[in-house]
């Protein structure tokens, strides 16, 4: 049987939030959020690692909670 590698590390913080460490991301990957509902939204968040692939199904009120707010690239000397 093959030994089972870890994809993520969580951690429940003690203000009720979650912590999640992923090693050796290859990529990131979000759904259109789609209409479930009156005021629900749907929204898949996939990231892949070099271990596995981790996926989050996210609920909001609204499709423009799922907006990702990307990072400044590093400046280039």
């Amino acid at each position: 049987m093959e030994k089972a590698k870890p994809v993520a590390s969580v951690c429940f913080l003690d203000n009720r939030s979650i912590s999640m460490d992923v090693e050796e991301v290859m990529g990131i990957d979000s759904g259109t959020p789609m209409k479930i509902a009156d005021d629900q939204w749907f929204c898949e968040v996939i990231i892949r690692s070099a271990h596995g692939t981790v996926a989050l199904q996210l609920l909001a009120d609204s499709p423009d909670r799922f907006v990702v707010q990307a990072p400044e690239p590093p400046q280039v000397e």
